[in-house]
């Protein structure tokens, strides 16, 4: 009997576009949280790790043939999207969304399984009958310890740095900090670019927040 996760793959090949020409990449990793970053009211080693991919086309992209996984995962696949992301837009995963998914799609619930020692992340296209990899990005564990992020810069996405003022990185080996807090469901910019240190996850969620 087919897997739940099987039929949504074939669903996906027959019924949806493929996102041709995308540029869709991953955008920004946190795997060691130290905070509710899902806000569900609790910290959780596996619910609180977070994913988020960019769109940095000039046109809205169907992002429903994506897959997320790491290293460990191979195609079993931690988390697969749906929809589309509009043009210069951001999509974050949390593992309490990745587990959600896992479950009713079949898949063992072990959300984004990021590795604190290191990992490798990888966004896959499976539109095609081959599985093709879009992009990926491997951190060591000092990248993303406890509430710190690595990102690409918002003006230069070619490269990934640190979103550290949760956790500072004073480190020699790149990449390294660049004094921002980590920004899920955001663009990667510092705004003023003046290094913010001493925060807490809290007070940058009020920066966010939406006044009533």
């Amino acid at each position: 009997m087919k897997s739940a996760g099987f039929f949504v793959f074939m669903v996906c090949l027959v019924v949806l576009a493929p996102p041709s020409g995308a540029q869709v990449q991953l955008n920004e990793i946190l795997a060691d949280p130290a905070s509710d970053w899902d806000s569900d009211g609790a910290l959780g080693s596996k619910t609180d790790e977070w994913v988020e991919i960019v769109n940095n086309s000039s046109l809205a992209v169907d992002i429903s043939c994506y897959r997320l996984t790491d290293l460990s995962g191979g195609t079993t696949w931690r988390y697969g999207f749906a929809g589309t992301l509009a043009p210069g837009s951001v999509f974050t995963v949390y593992g309490s969304d990745a587990v959600s998914w896992q479950s009713v799609n079949g898949f063992p619930a072990l959300g984004l399984s990021l590795n604190n020692a290191g990992d490798t992340v990888f966004l896959y296209d499976v539109s095609d009958a081959d599985t093709v990899v879009v992009d990926q990005y491997t951190y060591k564990s000092f990248e993303t310890a406890d509430d710190r992020s690595v990102g690409r810069r918002a003006d230069l996405p070619s490269e990934w740095v640190i979103f550290d003022a949760l956790n500072p990185y004073g480190g020699a080996i790149p990449p390294f900090g660049n004094g921002c807090a980590p920004t899920p469901d955001g663009i990667n910019s510092c705004g003023s670019g003046v290094p913010i240190h001493g925060t807490t996850w809290g007070a940058v969620k009020e920066l966010f927040s939406t006044p009533m």
